[in-house]
């Protein structure tokens, strides 16, 4: 997609190992909402996690949570696009904060991965104007811009019709092997554990109650998690 004109700067590049490694993660400080949280993603994999959490990351400087976000894309689930700015230059904005790529270049790259999601029409056009489903491609571009190691994805299918959902699904697989990244999904919709994820963790109470395979979730014993798969129809 953009040949020459872009490649990930050196300090995004890490040695090999997991996308995604957390060890015995409790938080926030004082109210903690999770508890002892695990879990390993290698890239190229995709992991859903159901139910919902919370995140809150502190870094000790600037420049390290600046290191931070160029190694990982974040697609929220209100897509969270600059409402003053087109959609173009909501793409850019990464590229513009990250890199040292000329305006031309950071153009031409936006726009190439704007249509490689799907985006058609006017780019220019802000997101107040454009689709639910628009916006949500919009930001999955801007996600990827700087080719990250991990992509993580919350409620990829919130407020998305069924169609305008499994297209997305669909983009996201494809997109996932594109960049060999690894994909973490975090949803409250039981189908995203039957789309053939590598892995699959069931959060209840702020724990981790069940990890593994679709088929370890149909043979738990866990209340919480036998609620979710007979939710599907699967048990």
């Amino acid at each position: 997609m953009r040949d020459a004109a872009w490649s990930p700067p050196a300090s995004a590049v890490l040695p090999t190992g997991p996308a995604l490694a957390v060890d015995g993660l409790t938080g926030p400080v004082g109210t903690p909402l999770l508890h002892d949280i695990s879990l390993n993603v290698a890239r190229g994999e995709t992991h859903v996690v159901l139910d919902g959490a919370s995140f809150d990351a502190t870094a000790p400087n600037e420049e390290a949570l600046r290191r931070v976000r160029r190694r990982v894309g974040v697609v929220f689930d209100s897509s969270a696009l600059v409402s003053r700015l087109t959609l173009l230059e909501n793409v850019e904005l990464p590229l513009v904060e990250h890199t040292t790529l000329n305006a031309a270049a950071v153009r031409s790259a936006a726009a190439d991965l704007l249509r490689e999601v799907g985006v058609r029409g006017d780019t220019e056009r802000t997101p107040d104007t454009v689709s639910r489903l628009d916006r949500r491609r919009t930001a999955l571009a801007r996600a990827l811009i700087l080719e990250p190691r991990l992509l993580l994805v919350d409620e990829p299918g919130h407020g998305l019709d069924a169609d305008a959902a499994s297209e997305l699904d669909d983009t996201l697989a494809a997109l996932r092997q594109r960049y060999d990244c690894a994909l973490l999904l975090c949803s409250q919709e039981v189908r995203y554990a039957f789309r053939s994820p590598n892995a699959v963790s069931v959060l209840a109470g702020g724990t981790i109650v069940e990890h593994g395979t679709l088929d370890a979730l149909r043979a738990s014993r866990s209340a919480a998690v036998r609620r979710l798969v007979d939710r599907r129809g699967a048990a």
